[in-house]
């Protein structure tokens, strides 16, 4: 008889269903030309890129709610109800996608049946992601909680990359024409393969160690400042997150310093970059405490962040050698963080106010970098670079305000 470990059944579980959690959200970010002439076929090709961009960014705006709706369903009834339950309300909107008519089928009703699908699955994110984060390091033994912790950012990013490339795997086989008109529809359908995790996660979540009948929000408002705290930590990786995969990718092509096919390189080597260091930098963070790895990695991205813009080369290896760096940093942030947040807060609310934080600033933060960083850069390279500089700012505040809580039992 083989014995099954079962922290580590539980990681690889928890760590597949992240990744196509992610993959099923992410994959509106390489489809949205197809996605805009599906569904907004107008002649007015503004308005239909706003709409477009609208709908993508529903699922960020939605976020808060789903920790609201899940958070207390994770603290009360466990994380493993959580996460079932957001898992199922990933893949249910993701597959429907796939199967939904066109705007030249049934009119009016497409977009708006788009734009209700994409805010579910906004919803199920702002609860499986933090459920898992959370259960990951419930179950890891106290000295390896910044290892476990890690393969939950560290699955998100291997989601997104997989969610990058399904656009290209499809040229391998289809032809621009054939995409457009139905081929595109197969990637969002393969999220059938997420439902089967909605059911594979053991309930073995970490009780609170003090009954209360108290509820949950009262008591989040006692932890007011480690909230906060977490909020303003968030936002950093928020405007980190989407400077590399959105900005960055349309400012190089749109200004023509890189091609396409350039810019997706590079967008591939550091999105790998950061999948390897936030499970390294994860490893280490238990031997070397939480604060040094997350700090490190903010100031890093701050300057190469900079740097990019003040020293700007219309050169592949300069924007490949930089993006890799920031990769580097990146995933030295991202390591650490979720062992952070959790060992932050209580067992009775640790679900809630991980959810509600991270939800909350990236629902405020994330869909706004974008905007932000453009409008910033029409003063100067340089003020491209100030969204990041000012939330880097406010995060390292924000860490050195809470404990590190490193190899202690959780509370």
């Amino acid at each position: 008889m083989f014995k099954i470990d079962t922290r580590k059944y539980e990681t690889i579980i928890s760590t597949l269903g992240n990744i196509f959690e992610w993959y099923s959200f992410a994959l509106f970010m390489p489809f949205l030309p197809v996605i805009s002439k599906q569904f907004f076929p107008m002649e007015d090709a503004v308005l239909a890129k706003l709409l477009t961009f609208f709908t993508l960014s529903i699922g960020l705006f939605m976020r808060p709610f789903g920790a609201i709706i899940f958070g207390p369903i994770g603290d009360k009834f466990g994380r493993q109800k959580t996460i079932s339950l957001s898992i199922l309300l990933m893949a249910l909107p993701t597959i429907c996608i796939g199967l939904l008519p066109n705007y030249r089928d049934i009119g009016i009703a497409a977009p708006i049946i788009l734009v209700f699908l994409r805010a579910l699955q906004g919803i199920s994110l702002g609860g499986e992601y933090t459920a898992a984060m959370v259960h990951l390091v419930e179950r890891a033994p106290s000295h390896r909680r910044g290892f476990y912790g890690s393969w939950s950012d560290g699955g998100s990013q291997i989601g997104v990359l997989i969610g990058g490339q399904a656009l290209m795997m499809l040229y391998s086989f289809c032809t621009e024409t054939e995409i457009y008109s139905f081929a595109w529809r197969g990637p969002f359908l393969l999220a059938i393969v997420l439902l089967p995790f909605a059911f594979m996660v053991p309930n073995q979540s970490v009780p609170s160690k003090k009954k209360s009948d108290e509820p949950i929000f009262q008591t989040l408002l006692k932890h007011k400042k480690e909230a906060s705290c977490t909020v303003v930590i968030t936002a950093f990786s928020a405007v980190g997150f989407y400077t590399l995969f959105t900005f960055l990718p349309y400012y190089l092509v749109f200004d023509n310093i890189l091609t396409l096919k350039q810019a997706t390189q590079c967008t591939i080597a550091s999105n790998m970059i950061v999948i390897v260091f936030i499970l390294f930098c994860g490893y280490l963070s238990d031997k070397f405490k939480r604060k040094p790895f997350m700090i490190c990695g903010i100031i890093g991205v701050s300057l190469v962040t900079a740097a990019m813009f003040v020293f700007q080369k219309n050169s592949f290896s300069y924007w490949f050698t930089l993006q890799s760096l920031y990769g580097f940093f990146m995933g030295a942030y991202y390591s650490s963080r979720s062992a952070f947040f959790a060992e932050a807060f209580p067992a009775k609310i640790r679900c809630t106010a991980v959810s509600l934080s991270l939800g909350i600033a990236q629902a405020i933060f994330g869909g706004l970098t974008p905007i932000a960083m453009s409008y910033c850069k029409e003063y100067s390279n340089f003020f491209a670079s100030i969204p990041i500089l000012v939330v880097a700012l406010g995060a390292i505040y924000a860490i050195s305000l809470l404990e590190d809580r490193t190899g202690k039992d959780l509370i």
